[in-house]
Protein backbone atom coordinates (compact mmCIF):
# COMPACT_ATOMS: atom_id res chain seq x y z
CA UNK A 1 0.00 0.00 0.00
CA UNK A 2 1.42 3.37 -1.06
CA UNK A 3 2.40 5.86 1.60
CA UNK A 4 -0.21 8.53 2.30
CA UNK A 5 1.86 11.63 3.03
CA UNK A 6 -1.13 13.69 4.11
CA UNK A 7 -2.15 11.09 6.69
CA UNK A 8 1.45 10.82 7.91
CA UNK A 9 1.77 14.58 8.37
CA UNK A 10 -1.19 14.49 10.73
CA UNK A 11 0.15 11.74 12.99
CA UNK A 12 3.94 11.76 12.33
CA UNK A 13 3.84 8.00 12.93
CA UNK A 14 4.76 5.56 10.16
CA UNK A 15 3.52 1.98 10.41
CA UNK A 16 3.82 -0.66 7.73
CA UNK A 17 3.84 -4.39 7.11
CA UNK A 18 5.45 -4.81 3.71
CA UNK A 19 8.62 -6.08 2.00
CA UNK A 20 11.76 -4.20 2.91
CA UNK A 21 12.02 -2.67 -0.58
CA UNK A 22 8.60 -1.02 -0.22
CA UNK A 23 9.41 0.30 3.24
CA UNK A 24 12.67 1.77 1.93
CA UNK A 25 10.75 3.52 -0.84
CA UNK A 26 8.36 5.00 1.73
CA UNK A 27 11.28 6.22 3.81
CA UNK A 28 12.80 7.80 0.72
CA UNK A 29 9.57 9.72 0.14
CA UNK A 30 9.60 10.91 3.73
CA UNK A 31 12.98 12.49 3.05
CA UNK A 32 11.53 14.95 0.50
CA UNK A 33 12.70 18.51 0.82
CA UNK A 34 11.05 21.71 -0.37
CA UNK A 35 12.21 23.01 -3.72
CA UNK A 36 12.76 26.74 -3.95
CA UNK A 37 10.17 28.45 -6.15
CA UNK A 38 11.47 29.72 -9.45
CA UNK A 39 11.38 33.35 -10.53
CA UNK A 40 7.77 33.60 -11.86
CA UNK A 41 6.29 32.06 -8.73
CA UNK A 42 8.29 34.28 -6.40
CA UNK A 43 7.28 37.30 -8.46
CA UNK A 44 3.63 36.25 -8.28
CA UNK A 45 3.80 36.20 -4.49
CA UNK A 46 5.25 39.71 -4.39
CA UNK A 47 2.71 41.03 -6.91
CA UNK A 48 -0.21 39.55 -4.99
CA UNK A 49 0.97 40.94 -1.69
CA UNK A 50 1.65 44.33 -3.28
CA UNK A 51 -1.88 44.58 -4.67
CA UNK A 52 -3.44 43.76 -1.32
CA UNK A 53 -1.24 46.22 0.59
CA UNK A 54 -1.91 48.98 -1.94
CA UNK A 55 -5.67 48.41 -1.69
CA UNK A 56 -5.60 48.54 2.11
CA UNK A 57 -3.56 51.72 2.09
CA UNK A 58 -6.01 53.25 -0.38
CA UNK A 59 -8.95 52.47 1.85
CA UNK A 60 -7.13 53.91 4.88
CA UNK A 61 -6.30 57.10 3.01
CA UNK A 62 -9.93 57.44 1.88
CA UNK A 63 -11.15 56.98 5.46
CA UNK A 64 -8.80 59.71 6.71
CA UNK A 65 -9.77 62.21 4.01
CA UNK A 66 -13.41 61.04 4.21
CA UNK A 67 -15.76 64.08 4.45
CA UNK A 68 -14.30 66.26 1.67
CA UNK A 69 -14.28 63.37 -0.78
CA UNK A 70 -17.72 62.19 0.29
CA UNK A 71 -19.20 65.28 -1.30
CA UNK A 72 -18.27 63.84 -4.68
CA UNK A 73 -20.83 61.22 -5.58
CA UNK A 74 -18.88 59.09 -8.10
CA UNK A 75 -15.32 59.18 -6.76
CA UNK A 76 -15.94 57.10 -3.57
CA UNK A 77 -17.70 54.39 -5.56
CA UNK A 78 -14.90 54.25 -8.06
CA UNK A 79 -12.28 54.10 -5.31
CA UNK A 80 -14.16 51.34 -3.50
CA UNK A 81 -14.47 49.24 -6.65
CA UNK A 82 -10.80 49.78 -7.43
CA UNK A 83 -9.66 48.70 -3.98
CA UNK A 84 -11.97 45.69 -4.00
CA UNK A 85 -10.63 44.68 -7.42
CA UNK A 86 -7.04 45.04 -6.23
CA UNK A 87 -7.70 42.86 -3.16
CA UNK A 88 -9.44 40.22 -5.26
CA UNK A 89 -6.66 40.29 -7.83
CA UNK A 90 -4.03 39.98 -5.14
CA UNK A 91 -5.72 36.96 -3.61
CA UNK A 92 -6.08 35.25 -6.99
CA UNK A 93 -2.41 35.95 -7.76
CA UNK A 94 -1.30 34.41 -4.45
CA UNK A 95 -3.44 31.31 -4.97
CA UNK A 96 -2.21 30.79 -8.54
CA UNK A 97 1.42 31.33 -7.50
CA UNK A 98 1.12 28.51 -4.96
CA UNK A 99 -0.58 26.07 -7.34
CA UNK A 100 1.22 23.12 -8.91
CA UNK A 101 0.98 23.90 -12.61
CA UNK A 102 2.67 22.04 -15.49
CA UNK A 103 6.05 23.55 -16.18
CA UNK A 104 5.86 25.71 -13.09
CA UNK A 105 7.36 25.35 -9.67
CA UNK A 106 6.37 22.84 -7.03
CA UNK A 107 6.49 23.30 -3.28
CA UNK A 108 6.91 20.17 -1.20
CA UNK A 109 6.32 20.45 2.54
CA UNK A 110 8.68 18.89 5.09
CA UNK A 111 7.17 15.43 5.73
CA UNK A 112 9.78 14.85 8.46
CA UNK A 113 10.84 17.48 10.98
CA UNK A 114 14.60 18.18 10.74
CA UNK A 115 15.28 17.14 14.34
CA UNK A 116 13.68 13.74 13.65
CA UNK A 117 15.66 13.07 10.48
CA UNK A 118 18.22 10.88 12.30
CA UNK A 119 15.42 8.50 13.28
CA UNK A 120 14.35 8.06 9.68
CA UNK A 121 17.94 7.66 8.53
CA UNK A 122 18.64 4.99 11.14
CA UNK A 123 15.72 2.81 10.05
CA UNK A 124 16.61 3.22 6.37
CA UNK A 125 20.27 2.35 7.02
CA UNK A 126 19.41 -0.78 9.01
CA UNK A 127 16.91 -2.02 6.43
CA UNK A 128 19.44 -1.64 3.63
CA UNK A 129 21.98 -3.65 5.62
CA UNK A 130 19.58 -6.39 6.68
CA UNK A 131 17.74 -6.63 3.36
CA UNK A 132 20.23 -9.08 1.85
CA UNK A 133 19.76 -11.57 4.70
CA UNK A 134 16.00 -11.18 5.17
CA UNK A 135 13.66 -13.82 3.81
CA UNK A 136 12.96 -12.86 0.21
CA UNK A 137 9.65 -11.06 -0.33
CA UNK A 138 8.67 -11.68 3.30
CA UNK A 139 7.12 -8.63 4.98
CA UNK A 140 8.80 -6.68 7.76
CA UNK A 141 6.77 -4.93 10.44
CA UNK A 142 7.86 -1.38 11.10
CA UNK A 143 6.77 1.36 13.48
CA UNK A 144 8.55 4.70 13.32
CA UNK A 145 7.30 7.44 15.64
CA UNK A 146 8.58 10.90 14.74
CA UNK A 147 6.59 12.85 17.32
CA UNK A 148 8.49 14.72 20.06
CA UNK A 149 9.57 12.70 23.08
CA UNK A 150 8.11 15.24 25.51
CA UNK A 151 4.53 14.85 24.31
CA UNK A 152 2.11 14.49 27.21
CA UNK A 153 0.85 11.09 26.01
CA UNK A 154 4.39 9.75 26.54
CA UNK A 155 4.62 10.93 30.15
CA UNK A 156 4.70 8.01 32.58
CA UNK A 157 5.36 9.78 35.88
CA UNK A 158 4.80 13.15 37.52
CA UNK A 159 5.97 13.97 41.03
CA UNK A 160 8.18 16.10 43.24
CA UNK A 161 11.81 15.56 44.17
CA UNK A 162 12.57 18.14 46.81
CA UNK A 163 12.15 21.58 45.24
CA UNK A 164 12.09 20.09 41.74
CA UNK A 165 9.01 18.96 39.78
CA UNK A 166 9.94 15.71 38.05
CA UNK A 167 8.38 14.35 34.84
CA UNK A 168 9.45 11.06 33.25
CA UNK A 169 8.82 10.34 29.57
CA UNK A 170 9.23 7.04 27.71
CA UNK A 171 9.28 7.10 23.90
CA UNK A 172 9.51 3.67 22.17
CA UNK A 173 9.87 5.30 18.78
CA UNK A 174 11.32 2.45 16.70
CA UNK A 175 10.24 -1.16 16.23
CA UNK A 176 11.49 -3.44 13.45
CA UNK A 177 10.50 -7.09 13.12
CA UNK A 178 11.37 -9.51 10.36
CA UNK A 179 12.58 -12.99 9.50
CA UNK A 180 15.97 -13.93 8.14
CA UNK A 181 16.48 -16.51 5.42
CA UNK A 182 17.70 -19.08 7.98
CA UNK A 183 14.39 -18.87 9.85
CA UNK A 184 15.64 -16.69 12.71
CA UNK A 185 13.17 -14.00 13.75
CA UNK A 186 14.50 -10.53 14.42
CA UNK A 187 13.10 -7.86 16.71
CA UNK A 188 14.87 -4.52 17.02
CA UNK A 189 13.60 -1.71 19.22
CA UNK A 190 14.90 1.66 20.29
CA UNK A 191 13.37 3.79 23.01
CA UNK A 192 14.27 7.09 24.58
CA UNK A 193 13.80 7.89 28.25
CA UNK A 194 13.80 11.53 29.37
CA UNK A 195 13.54 13.00 32.84
CA UNK A 196 12.50 16.64 32.87
CA UNK A 197 13.16 18.60 36.05
CA UNK A 198 11.66 22.04 36.64
CA UNK A 199 12.25 24.44 39.51
CA UNK A 200 10.73 27.88 40.16
CA UNK A 201 12.39 30.18 42.68
CA UNK A 202 11.94 33.85 43.52
CA UNK A 203 15.15 35.89 43.53
CA UNK A 204 16.15 38.81 45.75
CA UNK A 205 14.39 41.27 43.45
CA UNK A 206 11.12 39.41 43.78
CA UNK A 207 11.20 38.03 40.25
CA UNK A 208 10.35 34.40 39.60
CA UNK A 209 13.19 32.46 38.02
CA UNK A 210 12.63 29.13 36.27
CA UNK A 211 15.22 26.45 35.72
CA UNK A 212 14.68 23.38 33.52
CA UNK A 213 16.98 20.38 33.21
CA UNK A 214 16.74 17.30 30.98
CA UNK A 215 18.39 13.92 31.51
CA UNK A 216 18.02 11.54 28.57
CA UNK A 217 19.21 8.10 27.53
CA UNK A 218 18.56 5.84 24.54
CA UNK A 219 18.22 2.06 24.84
CA UNK A 220 18.75 -0.12 21.77
CA UNK A 221 17.66 -3.75 21.94
CA UNK A 222 18.21 -6.56 19.43
CA UNK A 223 16.46 -9.88 20.01
CA UNK A 224 16.59 -13.13 18.03
CA UNK A 225 14.11 -15.99 18.30
CA UNK A 226 15.16 -19.42 17.08
CA UNK A 227 14.06 -23.05 16.96
CA UNK A 228 15.52 -24.81 20.05
CA UNK A 229 16.24 -28.08 18.24
CA UNK A 230 18.61 -26.30 15.87
CA UNK A 231 20.63 -24.77 18.70
CA UNK A 232 21.09 -27.32 21.50
CA UNK A 233 22.47 -26.10 24.80
CA UNK A 234 21.85 -22.45 24.00
CA UNK A 235 20.50 -21.63 27.46
CA UNK A 236 23.77 -22.53 29.20
CA UNK A 237 25.87 -20.17 27.09
CA UNK A 238 24.85 -16.90 28.73
CA UNK A 239 28.08 -16.42 30.68
CA UNK A 240 30.25 -17.22 27.70
CA UNK A 241 28.05 -15.09 25.47
CA UNK A 242 29.05 -11.97 27.37
CA UNK A 243 32.57 -12.42 26.11
CA UNK A 244 31.30 -12.55 22.54
CA UNK A 245 29.64 -9.14 22.69
CA UNK A 246 31.52 -6.48 20.74
CA UNK A 247 30.33 -2.87 20.84
CA UNK A 248 31.68 0.36 19.35
CA UNK A 249 32.64 3.45 21.28
CA UNK A 250 29.64 5.18 22.87
CA UNK A 251 27.61 2.00 23.46
CA UNK A 252 27.37 0.36 26.88
CA UNK A 253 26.11 -3.15 27.57
CA UNK A 254 23.03 -3.06 29.84
CA UNK A 255 21.55 -6.53 29.58
CA UNK A 256 22.11 -9.90 27.93
CA UNK A 257 19.64 -12.76 28.15
CA UNK A 258 20.03 -16.19 26.63
CA UNK A 259 17.27 -18.82 26.74
CA UNK A 260 16.52 -22.04 24.86
CA UNK A 261 14.68 -20.27 22.05
CA UNK A 262 15.87 -16.65 22.16
CA UNK A 263 18.66 -14.16 22.74
CA UNK A 264 18.22 -10.56 23.83
CA UNK A 265 20.88 -7.89 23.93
CA UNK A 266 20.29 -4.35 25.20
CA UNK A 267 22.77 -1.48 25.12
CA UNK A 268 22.69 2.19 26.07
CA UNK A 269 23.70 4.75 23.46
CA UNK A 270 25.26 8.11 24.13
CA UNK A 271 22.70 10.91 23.97
CA UNK A 272 24.22 12.53 20.86
CA UNK A 273 24.11 9.40 18.66
CA UNK A 274 23.72 9.63 14.90
CA UNK A 275 22.29 7.17 12.39
CA UNK A 276 25.60 6.71 10.59
CA UNK A 277 28.94 8.35 11.24
CA UNK A 278 30.55 9.82 8.16
CA UNK A 279 34.22 9.46 7.50
CA UNK A 280 36.49 12.11 8.92
CA UNK A 281 37.79 14.70 6.44
CA UNK A 282 40.92 13.42 4.77
CA UNK A 283 43.84 15.80 5.30
CA UNK A 284 45.91 16.97 2.38
CA UNK A 285 48.90 14.80 1.67
CA UNK A 286 47.27 11.61 3.00
CA UNK A 287 48.29 8.35 1.25
CA UNK A 288 46.05 7.53 -1.68
CA UNK A 289 44.08 4.29 -1.75
CA UNK A 290 44.16 3.80 2.02
CA UNK A 291 40.80 3.92 3.87
CA UNK A 292 40.55 6.89 6.18
CA UNK A 293 39.18 6.30 9.72
CA UNK A 294 35.67 7.37 10.68
CA UNK A 295 34.87 10.36 12.83
CA UNK A 296 34.30 8.80 16.26
CA UNK A 297 33.14 11.95 18.03
CA UNK A 298 29.54 10.62 17.95
CA UNK A 299 28.05 7.18 18.48
CA UNK A 300 27.14 5.34 15.29
CA UNK A 301 23.75 3.77 16.06
CA UNK A 302 23.52 1.69 12.87
CA UNK A 303 27.00 0.24 13.42
CA UNK A 304 26.07 -0.53 17.02
CA UNK A 305 22.96 -2.46 15.93
CA UNK A 306 24.97 -4.37 13.31
CA UNK A 307 27.64 -5.37 15.84
CA UNK A 308 24.96 -6.45 18.31
CA UNK A 309 23.40 -8.70 15.67
CA UNK A 310 26.76 -10.20 14.73
CA UNK A 311 27.55 -10.86 18.40
CA UNK A 312 24.30 -12.76 18.87
CA UNK A 313 24.90 -14.79 15.72
CA UNK A 314 28.33 -15.74 17.00
CA UNK A 315 26.61 -17.31 20.01
CA UNK A 316 24.14 -19.12 17.73
CA UNK A 317 26.94 -20.47 15.56
CA UNK A 318 28.75 -21.80 18.60
CA UNK A 319 25.58 -23.48 19.84
CA UNK A 320 24.74 -25.07 16.49
CA UNK A 321 28.27 -26.48 16.17
CA UNK A 322 27.95 -28.37 19.47
CA UNK A 323 27.41 -32.04 18.87
CA UNK A 324 29.14 -31.83 15.48
CA UNK A 325 32.60 -33.37 15.98
CA UNK A 326 35.35 -31.34 14.39
CA UNK A 327 33.08 -28.35 13.81
CA UNK A 328 33.02 -26.78 17.26
CA UNK A 329 33.28 -23.01 16.97
CA UNK A 330 34.89 -21.18 19.83
CA UNK A 331 33.84 -17.96 21.51
CA UNK A 332 36.03 -15.53 23.45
Amino acid sequence: MALDLKAFQKTQVYQARAPASEVLEDLRRLAARPERPRGPARGGVWVGMGLIVAAVLGLVAFALVGPPLAAQEEFPTWLTLLCAGMILGGLVTLIVSQADVPGGFKWTRFPVEPQMEQRRLLLATLLRRFQVDLLEDAPVEVTLDLTPTLEMRKRVHLGDRGEWTCQDFVDPWLSLQGRFADGTRLRLTLLEQVRKLHRARRNARGRMKHKVRHDALSLLEVALRVEPERYPGLAVLEERARGAVRLPTGATLKRLRVAEDRLELRVQLDEDWVAQVSRAPEPSGAPQGRPWPRDLSKTDASRTATMMLLSLYQVLNHSSSQGQPGKMRSMP
